[in-house]
């Protein structure tokens, strides 16, 4: 089953013959919630951050994509998790694969925003993730580049992604979300390099190594 990352928000409500709207399908319902984490996740900027930078390593991109679906999976396989829930499991996911630790709070903010628009599309109210979904229009064009592929697997697993792929939402990696002031994260187990001052008074240089 594949997440409809295109323009699947304009699609009109099912009728009978009669003409009264029928609920939406628990097919339809799972794929707005699904685009909805993929947006979500586009506009966080601790992750993109750590995307930017590769603090995931080269496939950090990748990473993201297998974290949207990871999320999914958590709700699906715990139907009454709460924000508290969804945010401690999102921040040990940015410390095990992105080796960060965020500390601005913006974890909290994108959990209740996932639970949010879980209780919304459960509804059949998809307006939030519409909405979402043409201010992201807006932003490629306005000039964007790149993908961001929507990866459904299974939770703690990284090999056998091949479920299903979304469609793409052609986003520079490089150009996600505007990024304001950087959020305050702390890079585990990297230290920022201080110059170093001999007695003489000169600076000496020291070379970072790359992991």
């Amino acid at each position: 089953m594949a997440a409809s990352l295109s323009a699947s928000s304009g699609q009109p409500s099912r009728e009978p013959q009669g003409g009264v709207a029928l609920p939406p399908s628990a097919e339809k319902i799972q794929s707005k919630f699904e685009l909805s984490i993929a947006l979500t996740l586009s506009t966080w900027p601790a992750l993109t951050l750590a995307v930017q930078n590769l603090w995931g390593g080269p496939e950090s991109s990748e990473k993201r994509d297998w974290f949207a679906g990871a999320i999914s999976d958590l709700i699906a396989n715990t139907p009454d998790a709460d924000v508290e829930y969804v945010e401690e499991f999102m921040l040990q996911v940015m410390n095990d694969e992105f080796d960060v630790n965020v500390e601005d709070g913006s974890g909290e903010e994108v959990a209740a925003k996932v639970v949010g628009l879980r209780k919304l599309t459960l509804q059949g109210d998809f307006t939030m993730v519409d909405d979402m979904y043409q201010q992201w229009q807006q932003t490629q064009q306005n000039g964007g580049g790149g993908k961001f592929n929507f990866k459904h697997v299974e939770v703690g697993e990284h090999e056998g992604e091949t479920d299903w792929d979304s469609d793409e939402l052609e986003e520079d990696d490089d150009a996600d979300v505007e990024m304001g002031e950087a959020p305050p994260l702390v890079k585990a187990s990297r230290e920022k390099l201080q110059p170093k001052v001999d007695e003489d008074g000169f600076t000496e240089v020291i070379n970072k190594k790359k992991r």
